[in-house]
């Protein structure tokens, strides 16, 4: 019976491996840039069921800083964000977004001797008043 359950484990560890690739922000609404996960986190706030605060570094692969940025603004306005400030060059990149109440803020630093091993920080805010577009 035991040989049987470690049988059927292995294939469904092994599925659940290859789906893990992370495309939100802790399961709500915040879209990560492509490739990237997180690598490490502080100070997470829920609120309705969705992050509402927050620190959190990323890493992944960044060929052009600029460029992955505005495919990564795409997915944003796809969730109902909207660009609040968007800047930068093919080395680092930031934009702000903002939806309802909350803030992120999105910086993106491509590592010039190993693209794939690249940095990324996204800080979500919750401030007393949101931008508007």
């Amino acid at each position: 019976m035991l040989v049987a359950l470690r049988a059927l484990a292995l294939p469904l560890v092994l599925a659940l491996g290859a789906c893990s690739q992370e495309t939100m922000l802790l399961e709500s609404d915040v879209p990560l840039p492509d490739g990237m996960s997180t690598v490490r986190s502080a100070d997470i706030r829920r609120a309705a069921g969705t992050v509402s605060g927050g620190t959190f570094l990323l890493s992944g692969p960044v060929t052009d800083a600029r460029g992955d940025l505005e495919l990564c603004s795409s997915r944003y306005a796809d969730a109902g964000w909207f660009v609040v400030k968007s800047d930068g060059n093919s080395d680092t990149a930031s934009a702000i977004y903002a939806k309802d109440t909350r803030v992120v803020d999105l910086t993106l630093r491509r590592r010039a001797l190993e693209p794939r091993m690249s940095m990324g920080s996204l800080t979500v805010q919750t401030p007393v008043r949101a931008p508007t577009p």
